[in-house]
């Protein structure tokens, strides 16, 4: 049997095809339907002990109010939900 000929093309430049890499960091979020689910009709709880865990650190917080994309601590802070990576709820 016979194989068929090949015409292989001179490459007169450089190729860089496997330079070009791209690396993205996975954004990992933990639902917070669970720790939404506390807080009534009005968007209020009374003290509820939460640890969290944000892209600022770590904190131990009391909320009592959850609007929109945020939360109120009880010393009049906001934690927004985005920057809510993890959270743990204290009972």
């Amino acid at each position: 049997m016979k194989l068929p000929s090949v015409y292989a093309n001179k490459i007169d430049k450089d190729i860089k095809n496997n330079t070009d890499v791209v690396h993205s960091e996975r954004k990992v979020t933990k639902d917070l339907g669970a720790l939404k689910k506390e807080f009534d009709n009005n968007g209020y709880v009374n003290r509820l002990k939460v640890y969290l865990k944000t892209k600022d650190g770590s904190k131990e917080e009391k909320l009592v109010l959850c609007k929109d994309n945020y939360f109120v601590t009880i010393n009049n802070e906001k934690i927004y939900f985005d920057d809510i990576l993890d959270y743990e709820i204290k009972k």
